[in-house]
């Protein structure tokens, strides 16, 4: 008999709240079944023509004895909209259109309801791009600091692809310890393998490769798995401690030469390929079919969350299974379309965040959506002035009182503009306050651009009244500046003038005691160590080379690769 997903709970009632808003009754505007038309057909021939402009633009226990059907479900709650906030008239705006497969279950559990952040993941680590659904965390565990200092204790060299060399945004790895039972039957080596409290990391890069490696010295922990061309986006654990991989694609040429791209999924028990989603489709409005950003997944519904740089907001019902040491799965995708008027860009480049059961994410065009992933309607929208790839992050303040944290970029404003920070509720798109820093920026056949590419820190322990934003080419071009804003005021608590700009996402740690401290990384490859609470650098240690990642941290020990084509190992002391 297979064995039950364990610590989920059943409960006896569910509330489903059901909206609906004054979208206009014409075809254009309702949700409905996608068909494919002449239109979209001729959309596949100019594909080719799309991808080459852009390219050449661009510079616990296991789980096992499982399956979807076995899975129990927590019953609970949708979120409670606020629908008297939503203005009605912005999301005239929009229309949509969804395509894919029926779900073969309308049953309870098809229903996506992502609850505490800290239930996200049931296997010890960091599992996917800023660790969670709310994607306000990078780091695992506390850590020991005494000497506040950081110290290098490996460094691996990688390779790269043409131009594209080493780590590069938003490059975060993956951190995991597995249980033992799972670890030995995957294919790590067999000294790994028997290795007590075997902490992997695996990270992607822009040599095509995904990385296996022993966080304590860096020494290989399987053979790399490879992929047709460079990889810029992070890669997604399954946080079900099912052995399955999550990785994404930036680039489509190699030597010259056109290489498929879109998102896969891996079988970590012997690297096999069980899905790949092409991003070049004729149901996409954009031909640019890359994949930066980093899926989520909801366990309980065995449902994958991602968006696509062409546009597309994907909803993949898995349909895991998991036993006798094998796994498969069986996708159903949902495919879900938009356009917002006056807005050309609906590529996505960030990560999707969720609560609940709405999902949220922004387009190169400078506009947020909130869409109830349940039934793939919008619930509301918001202009956000320029292209947005900086993550969204989630805030729970008190039970029901969820806000978002979101920053632009300068891109479509020109060589000089203004990144604007603000913090939205989370329930009707609502502003509660904004804040702008002029900032320059690259243009040309290799933009580089200024603003926030980074996510924000969501404070927490000491540092709880704070979201810390790092915002590149501020105050001069190769310039920068982390600044930690109040979060219920927006006022500045304190700021570092960097020297040096940076695309790279801070991460916080915390001691047992609740003490904050930051790791940020800049373009000249310096790493710093930061107190939470003042702003004061404590310690500063040098990479050698442009650090556009992101580190993850686990414990005492941080992971980051670097544009110089290495990955190091640091040590918080």
């Amino acid at each position: 008999m297979r064995d039950k997903i364990s610590g989920i709970m059943l409960c006896t009632c569910a509330l489903f709240i059901i909206f609906s808003f004054g979208l206009r009754d014409d075809n254009e505007k309702t949700c409905q079944e996608a068909v494919y038309t002449k239109e979209q057909s001729q959309l596949v021939k100019e594909l080719d023509k799309d991808e080459d402009r852009i390219s050449d633009d661009l510079s616990i226990t296991s789980i096992e004895n499982i399956s979807s059907s076995d899975t129990i479900i927590k019953e609970d709650v949708e979120a409670e909209i606020s629908l008297e906030k939503i203005d009605k008239s912005i999301l005239e705006n929009i229309s949509y259109q969804v395509n894919g497969e029926e779900q073969i279950s309308k049953e309870k559990r098809d229903k996506i309801i992502m609850d505490d952040w800290k239930d996200y993941s049931k296997v010890k680590g960091v599992t996917c791009f800023r660790g969670n659904n709310f994607r306000n965390s990078a780091s695992y565990g506390n850590a020991e600091v005494k000497d506040k200092k950081l110290e290098i204790l490996w460094n691996v060299p990688i390779g790269g692809i043409d131009r594209w060399t080493g780590v590069g945004w938003n490059g975060q790895p993956a951190i995991v310890e597995w249980p033992n039972e799972l670890k030995e039957k995957m294919n790590i080596f067999d000294n790994k393998k028997k290795k007590d409290n075997l902490k992997e990391v695996i990270y992607a890069t822009l040599d095509g490769n995904v990385y296996f490696l022993d966080l304590e010295d860096g020494s290989h922990t399987r053979n790399r798995l490879k992929i047709p061309g460079p990889i810029k986006g992070s890669v997604t654990v399954d946080p079900r401690g099912i052995p399955l991989l999550y990785v994404g694609q930036g680039i489509n040429k190699v030597h010259g030469k056109r290489v498929e791209m879109g998102y896969r999924i891996f079988d970590l028990i012997n690297n096999k390929k069980l899905l790949f989603i092409n991003g070049r489709d004729a149901f996409a409005y954009r031909g640019w079919s890359a994949f930066d950003s980093t899926a989520i997944v909801d366990g309980e519904s065995d449902t994958m969350l991602i968006g696509g740089e062409n546009g597309i907001f994907y909803k993949a019902k898995l349909n895991t299974e998991y036993e006798n040491n094998s796994v498969s799965i069986n996708p159903q995708i949902k495919k879900y379309r938009y356009k917002i008027s006056g807005n050309r860009y609906q590529g996505i480049e960030n990560s999707v965040a969720v609560y609940k059961n709405l999902a949220y994410f922004a387009d190169n065009g400078g506009w947020i959506q909130c869409v109830d992933i349940n039934t793939l309607k919008p619930v509301w929208i918001r202009n956000v002035t320029d292209d947005t790839d900086s993550t969204i992050a989630i805030d729970e303040e008190e039970p029901g009182k969820v806000m978002l944290y979101t920053a632009c970029e300068v891109d479509k404003q020109g060589s000089k503009g203004y990144s604007y920070i603000r913090k939205i509720d989370a329930l009707s798109g609502e502003l509660i306050w904004e804040k702008s820093y002029k900032c320059d920026s690259k243009l040309g056949e290799r933009p580089n651009n200024g603003g926030v590419l980074a996510t924000p820190i969501i404070g927490k322990n000491s540092i709880k009244n704070m979201v810390i934003y790092n915002i590149a080419r501020y105050g001069g071009f190769n310039k920068g500046l982390l600044v930690a804003l109040d979060k219920n005021t927006g006022e500045e608590i304190w700021r570092i003038n960097m020297k040096n700009y940076s695309w790279s996402s801070p991460a916080d740690i915390y001691t047992e005691g609740g003490e904050a401290y930051i790791l940020l990384c800049d373009s000249i490859g310096n790493m710093n160590l930061i107190e939470g609470l003042t702003g004061k650098i404590l310690d500063t240690i040098s990479l050698g080379s442009n650090v556009e990642g992101s580190p993850a941290i686990f414990e005492n020990i941080a992971v980051i690769g670097t544009r110089g084509q290495r990955i190091y190992g640091i040590k918080i002391r």
